[in-house]
């Protein structure tokens, strides 16, 4: 199976385009109708069922706003486009906000020089939401690095229960999938692979104990 890689992230990046307009026009509003309110109760916080709508509100926005972040990186031209691990980063950390998985990425980590190499905060990323979707009990993903724009390794670490992909999920990352097998559970595996072929990668998905799981991908 083949995919036009430049098309999919074309329409990835027209997609959340096309979102975050939207998106950043409710969190502007909530931002003023919480200003009124304050202003028409003396500060006191908006109460009643009008206080509990903007709240649900506020939190559904933000988690959109969070995951139209991944997905502008890990999808569209963007994440190709980076030069530096910052944006990826947060908004790893933005996905994984609230959830039962934490995340161990440090600044600096990994040296910015290597993210002058083609595609390789794209590839991080879709790891990280791999080691993410492995640990469906919650756990710990450690993202490390090392080498250079002309060779390296990056890691990810996903600790934790069961730590291991399902076997669907692993063979379309391996790129052995039809079409007729994939499924929504398993399209982001697949196109991690072939985003990472693509740019030149290779990825290993290595078990490392009972709770570990380490994904490399080295060029």
């Amino acid at each position: 199976m083949t995919i036009d890689i430049r098309v999919l992230e074309l329409l990835a990046s027209k997609v959340c385009h096309d979102l975050v307009s939207p998106v950043g026009a409710i969190r502007n509003g909530l931002e003023l109708i919480e200003e009124m309110q304050d202003e028409e109760e003396d500060g006191a916080p908006a109460g009643g069922f009008f206080g509990e709508a903007v709240k649900l509100i506020d939190h559904s926005s933000a988690q959109a706003d969070r995951r139209l972040r991944v997905f502008r990186l890990a999808y569209g031209l963007a994440g190709r486009d980076q030069k530096g691990f910052g944006d990826a980063r947060a908004a790893a950390t933005g996905w994984l906000d609230g959830g039962r998985t934490t995340l161990d990425w440090p600044d600096r980590v990994p040296s910015d020089m290597i993210a002058y190499r083609r595609g390789v905060v794209k590839t991080m990323l879709n790891l990280v939401l791999l080691a993410d979707e492995a640990l469906t009990h919650g756990g710990t993903v450690t993202v490390t690095g090392e080498g250079s724009e002309e060779s390296g390794r990056l890691t990810v670490t996903a600790a934790g229960r069961p730590g291991a992909l399902r076997p669907d999920s692993a063979k379309a990352l391996a790129g052995d999938a039809t079409t007729e097998e994939l499924t929504p559970r398993t399209v982001h595996a697949h196109l991690t692979g072939r985003f990472a072929e693509d740019d030149g990668f290779r990825l290993t998905v290595t078990p490392s104990g009972p709770d570990k799981l380490v994904f490399t991908a080295d060029w």
